[in-house]
């Protein structure tokens, strides 16, 4: 019986510390909204930037111009695995790529991250990833900010995305 109760703890235990270590799908409005569920099918219809004026040349992600994103189709499902699809276009590298995403809350600000996945590696085995601020965030649109340095100076690139 003393067995039966100590598997039963070290399971219930076991399940928090899984529980607590999986980043959650939803995602606190940045507005004071509730919380909206950002699993599913995205399509990034407009990408603009803070800080710079003019025509400029930034590839993003380590992948492709950002040019190349905009029409890009983001399936992210619930239990963190996922995919975007970039389409053809010039300079693009069409096609889909894998990876890894969640949501957390940094400094009171909810931040969405994610890891691209070649070739079946796991998670855990790739240390680089990507972090975007949360900027506003309904049931059919989402707005993802990057910070990155260009020449010299930091400067923001807003994804703005739809269901």
């Amino acid at each position: 019986m003393k067995n039966k109760g100590m598997l039963s703890v070290t399971a219930f235990s076991l399940l928090l510390v899984v529980m607590s270590a999986c980043s959650t799908s939803r995602v606190a409005n940045p507005d004071g909204g509730k919380n909206v569920k950002i699993s599913g099918t995205w399509t990034v219809q407009d990408i603009d930037f803070e800080g710079i004026t003019g025509k400029v040349k930034v590839s993003v992600f380590d992948d492709a111009p950002y040019t190349c994103f905009i029409g890009s189709q983001w399936n992210l499902i619930a239990s963190g695995n996922g995919s975007y699809t970039l389409p053809s276009g010039q300079d693009c590298n069409a096609g889909e790529r894998t990876i890894f995403w969640g949501v957390q809350t940094e400094n009171g600000v909810p931040t969405f991250m994610f890891k691209k996945m070649p070739g079946g590696v796991k998670p855990a085995k790739i240390t680089d990833g990507y972090k975007l601020t949360v900027k506003s965030v309904t049931a059919n649109s989402l707005v993802l900010q990057d910070d990155i340095n260009f020449e010299g100076k930091t400067v923001y690139i807003n994804y703005h995305l739809t269901k």
